[in-house]
């Protein structure tokens, strides 16, 4: 199987300057930052809280996506992407689902023990000497660029999370082997072949793809304000305090289909693998996080791209929350004891993101606006042209990004 090699979209995206390059492994890696508009972002949110399911002590299960849900449309149980992200990534409207030994395609039901994780629980510094760097600060008096007196969350880290992840590349006699080796490598669309440890031809297949650190750099708004439902234009939806990214909640094949990740490649116990080298979390990653306090709210795990918390599945309550008691974004407003990036927390009333076992599981679409330059990551010296735009190629995949909230104009209904 391969991937295809996409051109550019001038048309679209009249501030694309960059090359569009071929897709590695599951996961696309086709961004492009956007003013534009999605045609079809729409629907309303739920501010039930009567639904949610009683607390369990071990899910078994999680709930993958419909088949045929869009891919654009920005609702309750899908994920909505911009349509430039999906142009360029020549993504279908629709997901499609695989039937693989652990979905049931009637129920639309992933079971847990029967998924052939890759192997191995290994610490960062199995990957780099010195293990996971990783620091949150936050700055009030200083602003990302389009959010004024929003202050500032930055994040600063090599990539590497303090969980433990599996065993990559995945080794011939790993029950995922085959998941994997029937996948093309591929190669870095960004040139970061130093850096990744990616070789000159690119991998043989996706199973010879490992894990290296890598600068990740994030500044986000500390204090976001919930202006709209927004669909996501970046590889990248959020970062976590344990040092690594989320990513989409898309995966697609060398046919041109996408589903989601967890039905078509089995991850490990954690929830994550390696894309061009940079361990990523997908889905079920909360498994892996600290739980804090049964019977009490999940604590906050993350930020998303626009600087709202993302937690874990459990309500004020000590009950996780199902799809039904989020909004299309997947998520509600809570009072959140939120990290202060001084060793303390913030109390506060807040929108934020929801971790649970049904599809999307984590981010749907962003309720503020994004600076995508500023949360993906410096500029990429020597070789980034001058004026408002960055071309990272690690976080940013090296794509260009207006230094602005974005999008800049309203999304069209």
């Amino acid at each position: 199987m391969k991937f295809k090699t996409i051109a550019p979209l001038k048309e679209a995206c009249k501030i694309a300057r960059s090359k569009v390059f071929t897709t590695t492994g599951l996961v696309f890696s086709l961004s492009i930052g956007s003013a534009a508009i999605l045609a079809s972002c729409g629907g309303g949110g739920s501010d039930s809280s009567s639904t949610s399911s009683s607390a369990s002590t071990e899910i078994t299960t999680l709930v993958t996506s419909v088949n045929g849900v869009s891919n654009v449309i920005c609702q309750r149980n899908a994920q909505c992407i911009d349509f430039i992200f999906a142009g360029v990534a020549q993504m279908p409207t629709t997901l499609s689902q695989l039937a693989t030994p652990y979905t049931n395609t009637s129920t639309n039901i992933i079971t847990l023990s029967q998924i052939p994780f890759v192997q191995g629980e290994n610490s960062a510094t199995a990957f780099s000497s010195e293990g996971s760097v990783f620091q949150m600060s936050t700055n009030p008096a200083l602003d990302v660029v389009g959010f004024p007196g929003q202050g500032t969350r930055l994040f600063i880290g090599n990539g590497l999370p303090t969980t433990p992840m599996g065993n990559y590349p995945v080794q011939p006699n790993d029950p995922a082997y085959s998941y994997y080796a029937a996948l093309p490598g591929g190669v870095n669309p960004a040139g970061t072949t130093p850096a990744t440890g990616q070789p000159p031809t690119g991998y043989v297949n996706a199973a010879a793809i490992g894990i290296s650190p890598y600068p990740l750099e994030g500044r986000i708004p500390l204090n976001p304000v919930v202006s709209g439902a927004y669909p996501i234009n970046s590889l990248i939806v959020g970062i976590t305090l344990t040092g690594a990214a989320w990513h989409v909640e898309k995966a697609n094949d060398a046919s041109g289909n996408y589903y989601n990740p967890l039905n078509a490649l089995p991850n490990d116990k954690c929830y994550g693998h390696p894309y061009n080298q940079q361990y990523h979390y997908h889905s079920y990653s909360w498994k892996c996080f600290d739980q804090g306090t049964s019977g009490k709210q999940s604590p906050v795990y993350g930020f998303a791209l626009d600087g709202f918390p993302i937690t874990g599945p459990r309500g004020p309550d000590g009950k996780e929350w199902t799809n039904a008691d989020l909004d299309i974004c997947h998520g509600r407003e809570s009072e959140l004891d939120i990290p202060d990036g001084r060793g303390g927390f913030t109390k506060k009333l807040t929108y934020h993101y929801v971790l649970n076992r049904e599809y999307p599981h984590s981010v749907g679409c962003f309720r503020g606006k994004v600076n995508y330059n500023q949360a993906l990551g410096p500029d990429n010296p020597p070789n980034t042209p001058p004026g408002d735009f960055g071309t990272n190629p690690f976080m940013k995949e090296g794509f260009l990004y207006q230094n602005v909230a974005s999008p800049t104009s309203p999304i069209r209904r």
